[in-house]
């Protein structure tokens, strides 16, 4: 999931944040010409890079990335096989969880477990496979890259770390968070913040992720929840996720993290401390992906990945495309966007706007459809779905709230066409 850098405090209990650890900072001198430029080395720019330097050693790949030294980030999914560096995996589960004041919903897929891979982990197996064999690819970071340009038959490339010029620019940076989209589209925000927590006693249950828990909470314009994912006994990734029409988020996170700690696991403010933190927003939008790139007027850049509309999943979705964008780039051809089929597109609009219009309903709905059967679950959630999984799921859900999602999905729809036909989009 894209992250913010993180916030360091001073020491203090239950609140104390310190740099993730990680590999030493690659230093890089910067070419004059890359064969491919890749701006972002987090799941999908790293993924690409690799794939291309690996297949192809003779082909010069620079990877860009804005970031001076440890990368806070982490990122989520079920496994379903596109992982190009499945030895980078930070911890992995094969149950999950949701729960509300009126149950807990309980899943598993052993054969798609749900893993967790922190961008640090990620980096240095990246660097020990490239390091391996010897590809040519260049990891420099301190390069926060400002501007694309098209020269001749090049693209030139401004960065912070100096200008060189390229065949193909990859911007793996990810969507962002815009302030509005165009009429006619929905777009909520997902806030949030991830604290690493460690307890003085052994509370968390590492067998299962808790995916969402919204007991006890009652929110009519926004969905709130927290998520839990324990690697030990003793050690746990707790985030407090919003999803919310509000830009300004006015959610303070940390402190519902430690109302959390201290309500669920009756932990007190002497018994856990934090020391690693990230934050971050991830679009839900059924808008055009060109208006969620990081800089769309860049000539020439394709864009790669993007989030699940109706989720903010990315990782597996990251890894499918950067296959398929290594290899075009390799064969030349063009780069096709990452683009869902038309039944999902379609499932995500009508979700989204559920979301947007009856956020209270929201927890119960999710802890119906995670009553399902896990693999029927992950496929849907994993765009594997059949048509048969999209039908159960469908009829599991409440029908009123979602009978008025599609009408207003149908009339946003006339609204968008009213726009093209006055040549406003």
């Amino acid at each position: 999931m894209p992250t913010a850098e993180p916030r360091t405090t001073g020491p203090r209990a239950g609140a104390h944040v310190a740099p993730a650890s990680g590999p030493a900072v690659v230093s890089a001198v910067l070419p004059e010409h890359a064969d491919v430029v890749v701006v972002g080395a987090g799941c999908v720019g790293l993924a690409t890079a690799l794939r291309i330097g690996s297949t192809e050693p003779g082909r010069s790949v620079v990877v860009l990335e804005a970031r001076r030294g440890a990368d806070p980030r982490s990122w989520c999914s079920w496994d379903d096989g596109s992982d190009p560096l499945p030895e980078a995996r930070s911890a992995s589960w094969t149950r999950w969880e949701v729960r509300t004041d009126r149950g807990t919903s309980c899943g598993s897929d052993p054969e798609h477990p749900y893993v967790l891979v922190r961008a640090a982990d990620r980096r240095a197996a990246v660097e020990r496979r490239l390091g391996a064999k010897e590809a040519a690819v260049r990891i420099v970071d301190g390069a926060a890259v400002s501007g694309v340009t098209r020269a001749d038959d090049d693209l030139v490339v401004r960065s912070t770390a100096g200008t060189l010029r390229a065949d193909s620019v990859l911007d793996a940076r990810g969507p962002r968070c815009p302030e509005r989209v165009r009429p006619g589209r929905v777009l909520l925000h997902q806030r949030f913040v991830g604290r690493w927590v460690t307890s003085s006693r052994a509370v968390f249950d590492p067998t299962t992720v808790t995916l969402m828990d919204s007991t006890g909470r009652v929110d009519t314009d926004r969905v709130h929840f927290l998520y839990v994912l324990p690697v030990s006994r003793t050690r746990a990734l707790v985030e407090s996720t919003v999803f919310t029409a509000d830009a300004a988020d006015p959610v303070d996170h940390r402190a519902e993290i430690a109302a959390y700690v201290r309500q669920r696991w009756g932990l007190s403010d002497d018994e856990w401390w934090t020391d690693d933190e990230e934050q971050g927003c991830i679009p839900m939008s059924d808008a055009l992906p060109a208006d969620l790139v990081a800089d769309p007027d860049q000539p020439g850049a394709h864009v790669l990945g993007t989030t699940r509309p109706s989720s903010g999943y990315g990782f597996a979705r990251g890894n499918r495309h950067a296959a398929v964008v290594a290899r075009h780039v390799l064969a030349g051809t063009p780069v096709p966007p990452l683009t869902d089929r038309a039944r999902t597109r379609f499932l995500d609009a009508v979700f989204l706007r559920f979301l947007r219009d009856r956020p209270d309903r929201a927890p119960e709905v999710f802890r119906r459809m995670f009553a399902l059967p896990g693999p029927l679950v992950v496929r849907f959630l994993t765009e594997r779905s059949t048509l048969v999984d999209d039908v159960r799921l469908v009829l599991a859900l409440p029908k009123r709230p979602f009978l008025a999602a599609l009408a207003s999905t149908v009339t946003d729809g006339f609204v968008r066409l009213g726009d093209r036909t006055r040549g406003r989009s």
